[in-house]
């Protein structure tokens, strides 16, 4: 978990959690104050509490310039040989660095430390530091626990300003799956849509600037249109965009599921042509497939158990685009044309299939919709 992450997650704490973290964080900086202390008393006699200080002061810079030592090489190398030079550097330059610079310090101030108490202060300092540290790794899988649980109460920030006009639920029957959920986040003028972030279980936002499949939602243009299955849980995103001066804006959304229990669930219109499809909402491309059938043939019947069964082809959506294809959405939407590369080669939609994968593991929901 990033430190930003960390701090939203303490900003959503309920107050009396928050109350119980402050004390914590006193009785920590008090039990590292007080070793301090300590520590310095043993130089109190000789008078030279002023040379311990100065050398704890070097200590901060000597621990910047042995992380980088251990660091900065295993980033250069790169690769399967960056583990080998980090545990290399981890045992040669790092301890060279921090203890090294130790003694240094101790001989520069005045009045001078010998080189045996220049090295034990380079102990004391691990064993010193050794007690944040431990606590911020506690802290850390602490801190992840109250993210899975902002994200299960669903939450959004108090200063929440999304800019994208939000619409109505909508909810649909789809054979194989049950019952469906769509709903559409519309860009406002004036505003470009950077990029899209969902809250999966485990609490925490993405890290990694790759890209990530997300079925349970897609883009076009500066909308966002989600899509998911009612044994999913709903989509928990947050909308990064560019206003009007430039300046980049963030907020959170989550769907809210308020129906009249009495009002009928119709099924989802799916209409398919030879040459594409026309989804009554936009769909993933990573949740959607085509069985495609070669142009003149027909498609099996049930009657007929001798005849030659027909060539088909499964064309995954979610996969990347084919020579001479251009992609300026990731959703499949209402006039969802073939690529132009498997249209010349005779080919046409027989069918479309969706996938739900659930969360709780399992066999996924799916369902196949044929042309008629």
């Amino acid at each position: 978990m990033d430190w930003p992450q960390m701090l939203d997650t303490f900003a959503r704490m309920p107050a009396a959690e928050q109350q119980a973290w402050w004390r914590m964080a006193a009785g920590l900086l008090a039990v590292v104050v007080a070793l301090l202390w300590l520590e310095s008393r043993y130089f109190k006699p000789s008078r030279r509490v002023g040379s311990w200080l100065a050398v704890r002061l070097v200590s901060v810079l000597a621990a910047l310039l042995a992380v980088a030592a251990v660091l900065l090489p295993a980033r250069a190398v790169g690769g399967p040989a960056a583990l080998g030079v980090f545990v290399l550097s981890l045992y040669t330059l790092g301890p060279v660095v921090w203890f090294g610079g130790h003694v240094l310090a101790g001989r520069w101030v005045r009045p001078a430390l010998s080189r045996a108490e220049s090295l034990v202060l380079g102990f004391t300092g691990l064993a010193i530091a050794a007690v944040p540290v431990y606590a911020s790794l506690l802290a850390q899988s602490a801190l992840q626990t109250a993210a899975r649980d902002v994200a299960q109460r669903r939450e959004l920030p108090a200063s929440n300003p999304l800019a994208h006009t939000v619409q109505p639920v909508q909810r649909y029957q789809l054979h194989g799956v049950g019952l469906i959920y769509t709903q559409s986040l519309l860009g406002t003028p004036n505003t470009r849509l950077l990029r899209v972030e969902q809250r999966h279980g485990g609490g925490q936002w993405p890290t990694h600037p790759h890209p990530v499949a997300h079925p349970s939602y897609c883009t076009h243009g500066n909308d966002v249109h989600l899509m998911w299955s009612a044994q999913e849980p709903p989509p928990y995103l947050r909308l990064h965009w560019a206003q009007s001066n430039g300046a980049p804006t963030k907020a959170e959304f989550t769907p809210q599921l308020v129906f009249d229990p009495a009002t009928p669930v119709p099924d989802f219109p799916l209409t398919l042509r030879p040459d594409g499809a026309d989804p009554a909402a936009p769909i993933a491309r990573v949740r959607a497939y085509l069985v495609l059938l070669k142009e003149g043939q027909a498609a099996p019947s049930p009657q007929a158990q001798t005849q030659q069964p027909p060539q088909t082809y499964t064309q995954m959506l979610g996969s990347p685009p084919e020579a001479g294809e251009v992609r300026t959405t990731d959703c499949v939407m209402a006039g969802f044309q073939l690529s132009p590369a498997v249209a010349k080669q005779g080919w046409q939609v027989q069918a479309m299939g969706l996938v739900f994968q659930l969360s709780t593991g399992g066999q996924p929901l799916r369902a196949l919709v044929e042309r008629k």
